[in-house]
């Protein structure tokens, strides 16, 4: 088996590796084939610490696959994945193991395996989120190919398919390569493609003496030829024959010389292409203007090339990169017509929402005039309805599989499990002025802007214990402040900024490359209202009433991209969904879906 990998360049929370092993010991090999890993983790800070921490967690996949040879290679595939993955909180492995003929397959996490057989490819098992498994037998010149989520993502089946097209793995590998390697936010994209291949045993013959030995002319003076006449029309047969060949391969070499110069030329204008690409790239930085008007002349060119001969893995791959980085440097993109997620006033007449949240599968929606909390599960539409006591109710949260709301009562909690609504937190004279609430880990937080403080509920079994202030030292002036979220740092979202802080201190956050304003200068926040961002997304999402716009900022604090439209100014809330590719977005009675590029 031959075997090549591509691998993103880590970042400071994402970490992707990929394990070949193929074991010496007759036993091992035997029972437990050759292994091939992909592995990502996250959360495990940077440098040497990830890579050691990274290590070994590829190590105790290891241990656990061949330190035991009872039971089957596919039994110990699956718990040594799965028991690896459940010690280790943010692992996702995508797993093979070929003993003999059989391959056996593990997913944990929502990776994918690939299978080309001849000149078909399909996916043979896909991750969910919790372990699958899978086996079949392997056939000469089968290629597989091991990816993570990201991965598959990033390269589509047409491109990735045009990649192996000829099944050599070195030039599959120099096609896809320049889409992960040296790319931001890569560091989860990780791949492995094995190629399987029949060994063919030498046959050595043995030269027999033979039993008879030649004929042998000695005695013989000439031999009478009775057909020569058919022996000259056979000649001559022959010969229009190897005319016909002839001029056949000069028409096929004339055709083969054509071909190769158009092959040539189409090299040349990829050259050109790649050449005008790298500029746009460069040049984005400082002036995205110029950036994206070279990157539309490297369009044109690569257009060009395909016109000259179609086909080319590497063209089209080009191309797709072009577009990808056309389609992200987008500025602003105007939604003209938002489509309706779904109208309130079908799960209750005269229904409004004022706050959104989400909780496993479902959107969590705020009704303080109903004084009613609504379930909207966003795969199937369906919906469930609770009751809540308080009024003037105008926040949410999730704690757990809990959801929380913040009344004039103070903070309740609702079960959706048995629909039982509680108090867990009465309201406080020392609260101020609460303007947002979020939760991480076991605590529940409130921000307090009329007091300058975000007030930490630790969790106590069902209850929450004595509030604390979050703040070390000196509290941050919060006067400004509008909401917050909470992904292990903590975002709060201002008038006119985003601050940033982690373990109760503030820590340096600047907006840059915002788009400019007609007035001139980078473009400021209007009259933003919510800030939302989670463990499971990217980036900050800010939704600003008064621009009619949602900012999406990197959490670098870079800008990325806007998006505009009528429906946003009506806004009052909003969720990302960045597996979904989908922005769910509130607006009273109304929740609109905003796709994500």
């Amino acid at each position: 088996m031959q075997s090549a990998k591509i691998v993103g360049t880590p970042s400071s929370s994402r970490w992707s590796q990929t394990h070949c092993f193929s074991s010496e010991e007759s036993e091992k090999k035997e029972k437990r084939g050759d292994l091939l890993a992909v592995l990502v983790i996250q959360g495990l800070g940077d440098g040497i610490e990830a890579v050691a921490a990274g290590r070994e967690i590829l190590g105790r996949l290891h241990e656990e696959y061949y330190g035991n040879l009872e039971g089957s290679a596919f039994e110990r595939l699956g718990e040594a994945v799965k028991k690896v993955c459940q010690e280790q909180g943010g692992v996702e492995i995508v797993a093979a193991a070929l003993v003999g003929e059989v391959i056996y397959l593990a997913v944990f996490g929502k990776g994918k395996i690939l299978l080309k057989r001849e000149d078909k490819l399909g996916v043979v098992l896909e991750g969910g989120g919790d372990l699958v498994t899978a086996s079949g037998f392997i056939k000469d010149n089968d290629l597989i190919i091991l990816g993570s989520e990201k991965f598959f993502r990033v390269i589509e089946n047409k491109i990735l398919k045009l990649a192996l097209e000829n099944s050599e793995l070195d030039q599959a590998v120099e096609l896809l390569a320049p889409a992960i390697l040296g790319q931001s936010e890569m560091a989860d994209a990780a791949a492995i493609l094995g190629l399987f291949e029949e060994v063919q045993e030498e046959i050595q013959t043995e030269e027999v003496p033979s039993l008879f030995p030649p004929p042998s002319f000695k005695n013989r003076i000439f031999v009478r030829n009775k057909d020569f006449a058919s022996k000259k029309r056979f000649y001559f047969i022959l010969s229009l024959v190897l005319l016909v060949i002839l001029g056949l391969g000069f028409i096929f070499g004339i055709k083969k010389s054509y071909e190769a110069k158009k092959e040539t030329e189409v090299k040349a204008l990829l050259s050109q292409a790649e050449e005008k690409f790298n500029q746009a790239r460069a040049v984005f930085v400082t002036d995205p203007g110029k950036g994206r008007l070279l990157a539309e002349e490297a369009k044109n060119i690569t257009q060009k090339a395909i016109g000259v001969k179609g086909g080319f893995a590497e063209t089209e791959l080009i191309k797709k990169q072009i577009e990808d980085f056309l389609s992200s440097s987008q500025s602003e993109i105007v939604l003209n017509d938002t489509p309706t997620f779904m109208d309130l006033n079908l799960i209750q007449d005269g229904a409004g929402g004022v706050s959104l949240s989400v909780i496993d599968k479902n959107l969590v929606i705020l009704d303080p005039n109903k004084k009613k909390v609504y379930l909207l599960d966003y795969e199937k539409k369906s919906h469930t309805v609770f009751d809540i006591s308080g009024e003037g109710g105008n926040l949410t949260t999730v704690f757990g599989s809990k959801v929380i709301v913040f009344s004039s009562k103070g903070v309740e909690e609702v079960n959706p499990q048995n629909k039982a609504v509680s108090l867990k937190i009465s309201k406080d004279v020392e609260w101020k002025e609460i303007a947002g609430m979020a939760s991480f880990g076991q605590n529940l937080y409130l921000l307090d802007r009329g007091g300058s403080n975000l007030w930490r509920y630790a969790a106590n079994g069902d209850e929450f214990g004595a509030k604390k202030g979050w703040f070390v030292g000196d509290r941050p002036d919060l006067s400004k402040a509008v909401c917050l979220a909470i992904d292990g740092s903590v975002w709060i979202l201002e008038e006119d900024n985003i601050l940033k802080f982690n373990l109760g201190k503030q820590e340096s956050f600047v907006l840059s490359k915002m788009p400019a304003s007609p007035q001139g200068g980078p473009e400021s926040f209007g009259n933003p209202v919510k800030i939302y961002t989670s463990t499971e997304t990217q980036n900050l999402y800010v939704l600003d009433k008064s621009r009619g716009k949602i900012f999406v900022i990197a959490k670098n604090g870079e800008f990325k991209i806007a998006y505009s439209g009528e429906e946003i100014k009506q806004a009052e809330d909003l969720v990302a969904i960045e597996s979904l590719k989908k922005i769910f977005l509130l607006s009273r009675s109304k929740i609109y879906e905003v796709g994500l590029r």
